[in-house]
């Protein structure tokens, strides 16, 4: 059966446009088509929900909780548009991203819709010089936000989550409730949750975060051999916490039939010295490779607009293309499969060599493996403080499986998964992020992606959403 095919519940719509109206989007209609349309993972914008709900307060979103739980209809939502699991077959996915893609500083806090994405959020922030730490691509949402956020500021500030100070969030029961540090009781455990498994305990209509001043941030970008990754691996965990060195491997048209090693080092820091200091350390990566970079270059930037893609520079040292949302109108588009570790800083050079040979053999020369460094401020936070795991963690490793041929769907797939098992001695957790349901690894990818904190969450899970409206990752 394709998701085309999927049988629709009727009578869903019909109980949300008595209470909506024309908020609720039915299939067929072209504001339910261009929702769709405008989700960034192919396979999720090609699923059918029943309807798409376009919420324009929290008491909407009240409204199809209880419509839902009352019609054992599944709810999925939409903020950013980024992550897979935002649309599902037969479900209501709730569109936040219409109404609500805003954001206001408040002093040194920000005050974000839950539609925004991390873009809107900085945005706001920069005339003030002020900054969130989010991911490496502005396009995510709360949904990222309040599962992690992994990016060049990690080591120095920590997650995205951590700045977390408050949010309004919508029970599956359609209650509203107000959480932030200050909560007790029952309402202490949702807060608990919420930092590392929001989407599994209920809709973020509203989220505070606390700002820092940020400057402009220091970038070194280097193209080198693949036999400079074992240096790499013993180099960037040496680093201090005011700088990152991430890396890809992956292929390029500067080297058309080998991939290579991609490496972006960033400093935070203002001083010479540090920048100095983190010049050094990717100098000595480079020099890893016994061959000369095909690229190298440096810049400052404003975080996060005015820094370089995290993607390998082509031939002559163009720039990647930005990664953009999908616009409705844009024709076919590419399949994508991804995995996510957490790894320890124990990667070493035999790790490197069977990573190298997972790239060579890479179905695709659109798959790429990513180095996301972490560590640092990441620790300063207990695994069992917040729902998140992964505290010990020194890379996010996202494993990137890319297709535009139906035909490699299966070869791309199985890479991923061939490709996360080379790293399984060294990993201490999968990033959530990444988890999709009825797969044979779901069950197994939960458990690594919560660690010690999946009892407490599968008993908050029972305890808000017997229904299962929410939360498929927790049964």
């Amino acid at each position: 059966m394709s998701s085309h095919d999927i049988p629709l519940l009727p009578d869903i719509v019909g109980p949300l446009r008595s209470v909506l109206g024309s908020r609720v989007r039915a299939p067929g209609t072209a504001g339910y088509e261009n929702a769709l349309a405008k989700v960034f993972f192919p396979e999720a914008a090609r699923r059918r929900p029943a309807c798409v709900v376009a919420p324009r307060a929290a008491d909407d979103v009240t409204a199809v909780m209880r419509v839902a739980a009352e019609t054992g209809v599944r709810v999925t939502v939409r903020g950013g548009g980024l992550s897979s699991n935002c649309v599902a077959d037969g479900a209501v996915m709730l569109d936040l991203s219409e109404y609500w893609d805003a954001a206001r500083p408040v002093g040194d806090r920000v005050v974000v819709a839950g539609g925004a994405t991390m873009a809107t959020m900085l945005g706001v922030l920069a005339p003030a010089g002020r900054a969130v730490p989010v991911g490496v691509v502005g396009h995510a949402g709360l949904g990222m936000a309040t599962r992690g956020g992994v990016g060049y500021l990690t080591r120095s500030l920590g997650l995205t989550l951590d700045h977390l100070v408050g949010v309004e969030l919508v029970l599956p029961s359609g209650d509203v409730v107000r959480l932030s540090e200050r909560s007790s009781g029952e309402e202490a455990d949702l807060w608990w949750a919420v930092r590392g498994s929001a989407p599994c305990v209920g809709v973020v209509t509203s989220a505070v975060f606390r700002t820092h001043e940020i400057g402009s941030v220091w970038v070194d970008r280097a193209v080198v051999g693949l036999d400079a990754l074992a240096t790499y691996f013993r180099v960037a965990p040496e680093l201090p916490r005011d700088t990152t060195m991430s890396a890809v491997l992956g292929y390029t048209s500067l080297s058309p039939d080998e991939p290579v090693v991609f490496l972006y080092t960033a400093c935070a820091s203002p001083h010479d010295s540090a920048i100095g200091r983190a010049r050094s350390a990717a100098s000595a990566v480079v020099a890893g490779s016994g061959s000369s970079p095909l690229h190298r270059s440096e810049t400052s930037g404003r975080y996060l607009a005015g820094l370089p893609e995290f993607a390998i520079p082509a031939a002559g040292g163009t720039e990647p293309e930005p990664i953009r949302l999908p616009q409705p109108g844009d024709g076919p588009r590419g399949s994508f499969f991804g995995k996510a570790a957490f790894t320890g800083p124990t990667l070493d050079a035999a790790v490197a060599d069977a990573l190298v040979d997972r790239i060579r053999a890479a179905p695709t020369k659109a798959c790429r493996i990513d180095f996301q460094h972490t560590g640092g401020a990441l620790a300063d936070v207990d695994d069992t403080a917040t729902a998140f795991w992964g505290r010990t963690a020194e890379w996010s490793i996202p494993l990137n499986a890319i297709w535009d041929d139906d035909a490699d769907a299966d070869a791309c797939r199985m890479w991923a998964r061939d490709t996360l098992q080379a790293l399984a001695s060294h990993t201490v957790g999968v990033y959530s992020v990444e988890l999709r349901p009825g797969l044979p690894e779901t069950e197994a990818e939960t458990r690594a992606a919560y660690g010690g904190n999946l009892t407490r969450l599968r008993a908050l899970r029972h305890r808000y959403d017997a229904m299962g409206v929410l939360a498929p990752l927790l049964p």
